[in-house]
């Protein structure tokens, strides 16, 4: 036997005998492990003779280590009990057995995004101020302007989503903001969620003053004079302001993120990974997802927990895994810097015609104390850093800080690592780390990277997922919604493709990546780097029967229309999602 197979067939083995446990509570019986040549089955007790569902399709790729293509499944509540060919699945096929036959279409294993955020989902009502339906700087003051016009009394202007690193025009300033809406008070979020800005009127009802000292881990800008500019910079310099201003109800804030992950739902997701549970509201952050799923949630919910709750997670008796049906909590998260897009992300050498480095929002020793508690008390870490210069503290954090145990068994992660080097991705396969890549950054700010914020060379190192690959990492690729939108098949294009939106032209091609590499980083890694692929990821013996139809195999067409597949359907735990 091959090498490759014969790694696969052992993969196979551990698999079946890990899932044994779990088969026997599906519905009591007597199980024993067998593998087939179409497929692999357990064979089972009389009771559980035949299916409840088989799945039909013209191609299923099940993701598992050999990236298996099936034709058929068989399903028993809700757990995959065989995949195979059609000819032998429907040999389960009972008198109360449900066929579905997807026809030509092609079946993955439902999505995972591995990095988004539930914070952003009371956003909704704000004013879109983004590249995505905002040209320019100027076309989001007129939208300021309008707003203000119809603005009632004691209301503010709340905005999302500016990016002025790619939308042309001059930023904003305390002055221009005091101009458009001298008395509305006015908060704006830049899409990167690290910088924000506010007019004189915010600023006075948050309670600032030039005197005002920074937060932990915030920054209020100031001038040469040192007053206040309006800018600020990072979540802890947004909270004075989050205090006073309007917001919705937990009513309407659940509501919000329940239309979040129908969104998701209909995009092919089945599970999704909340990379900062707690950073909006603590535990009642956790009521709210709760609240979302509701009692037949469409989908998977598990995230990292925000470092700075730490002690209360502790308090609360909180330990890695589930928490309650389709809810579970894989790590413990942090952040290293900022946005490099937003010039907060702290790199090695200063961004472009500057002296600006960004910064740290912790301390390397603040970094490494954290890492230390968090992996002796056996949570993963994920820990945000964007900058090259961040990803090297967060690796000396790592190394010091795990006892020389590394992340091999937790999975510790590094997220988005954008700007990442050769000699990093070394240090990452020793340390057991995995990076999940926010690969949107290469198609909305590829050009801005390269001509206007670190230049040719360094841009090039942005999300190079082909090397991360060569140099043995399991990678993921993310939305970070809202910063981008939630849509795998869009992440896995820009991977492939690495194109970049603004004036057209490939981002360093040699980081390209295969279509079927792309597949795998949303889906059986993305799973196995948040802990769910026990349950979810591939379509295997013994997990959920989770799944994305396509109306096209992804791995058969042209890369530039890979966005523009429909999908047809997603189904979790073998029911449909999309009734």
């Amino acid at each position: 036997m091959c090498n490759a197979c014969d790694e696969g067939f052992m993969h196979v083995m551990r698999t079946l005998q890990g899932r044994r446990d779990v088969l026997r509570g599906i519905g009591g019986g007597f199980f024993a492990t067998a593998v087939t040549a179409g497929g692999a089955t357990f064979a089972e007790g009389a009771e559980f003779r035949f299916a409840e569902t088989i799945f039909l399709a013209h191609r299923i790729h099940t993701m598992d280590a050999l990236n298996t293509v099936v034709d058929a499944i068989a399903v028993r509540a809700g757990r995959i009990i065989r995949t195979g060919l059609r000819k032998d699945i429907m040999g389960l096929k009972g008198p109360r057995t449900r066929i579905v036959d997807f026809g030509d279409y092609t079946v993955l294993p439902g999505f995972v995004d591995p990095h988004m955020h539930s914070n952003f989902a009371g956003l909704r009502p704000w004013l879109d101020l983004g590249p995505f339906t905002t040209a320019t700087m100027d076309d989001a003051r007129q939208k300021i302007r309008d707003a203000v016009g119809r603005a009632g009394p004691g209301s503010w202007i709340q905005g999302k989503m500016l990016d002025p690193s790619i939308m042309t025009g001059l930023p904003f300033s305390r002055e221009d903001l005091d101009q458009l809406s001298p008395d509305v008070p006015v908060f704006i979020l830049e899409s990167n969620g690290h910088n924000a800005y506010a007019n004189s009127l915010a600023i006075e009802l948050a309670g600032l003053t030039s005197d005002t000292p920074d937060p932990p881990q915030g920054r209020f800008v100031r001038g040469p004079d040192g007053k206040l500019t309006g800018r600020l910079e990072e979540p802890p310099a947004f909270q004075p302001f989050i205090s006073v201003m309007t917001s919705p109800s937990p009513t309407e804030l659940v509501g919000f993120l329940r239309a979040d992950m129908d969104d998701a739902a209909a995009k092919g997701c089945t599970a999704l990974h909340d990379c900062g549970i707690g950073g909006l509201f603590a535990e009642e952050d956790i009521t709210l997802i709760q609240g979302a799923l509701g009692s037949e949630p469409r989908l998977r919910y598990a995230g990292l927990l925000v470092s700075t709750h730490y002690e209360k997670w502790k308090e609360m008796g909180l330990r890695p895994g589930l928490y309650s049906p389709k809810l579970s909590f894989s790590g413990i998260k942090a952040w290293s810097d900022g946005s490099n897009q937003g010039l907060t992300g702290y790199q090695r050498e200063p961004y472009l015609n500057s002296s600006n480095r960004g910064a740290l929002n912790y301390t390397p020793e603040e970094i490494e104390t954290l890492v230390r508690s968090v992996h002796a008390d056996g949570w993963q870490i994920g820990i945000h850093a964007n900058g090259d210069a961040a990803i090297d503290v967060v690796l000396d954090a790592f190394e010091r800080g795990t006892a020389g145990e590394g992340g091999h068994k937790l999975r510790h992660r590094i997220e988005h690592c954008s700007i990442l080097h050769d000699d990093q991705i070394a240090r990452m396969k020793a340390l057991g780390i995995s990076p999940s890549f926010l690969i949107g950054h290469v198609h909305y700010w590829g050009r801005a990277f390269q001509d206007r914020l670190l230049g040719p060379e360094r841009a090039n190192r942005l999300d190079p997922c082909r090397s991360a690959l060569a140099g043995g990492l399991r990678i993921s690729l993310h939305s970070d919604y809202n910063v981008t939108p939630i849509d795998p098949l869009r992440c896995i294009e820009n991977a492939v493709l690495r194109d970049m939106n603004e004036g057209g032209g490939v981002l360093n091609p040699d980081e390209c990546i295969t279509p079927m590499q792309a597949i795998r980083a949303v889906t059986i890694d993305a799973a196995w780097q948040c802990h769910l692929d026990d349950t979810c990821g591939s379509l295997e013996v013994g997990k959920a029967a989770d799944m994305v139809v396509l109306e096209r195999d992804p791995t058969l067409v042209s890369p530039d229309t890979l966005r523009s597949i429909r999908i047809h359907s997603t189904w979790l735990d073998g029911q449909s999602s999309n009734s």
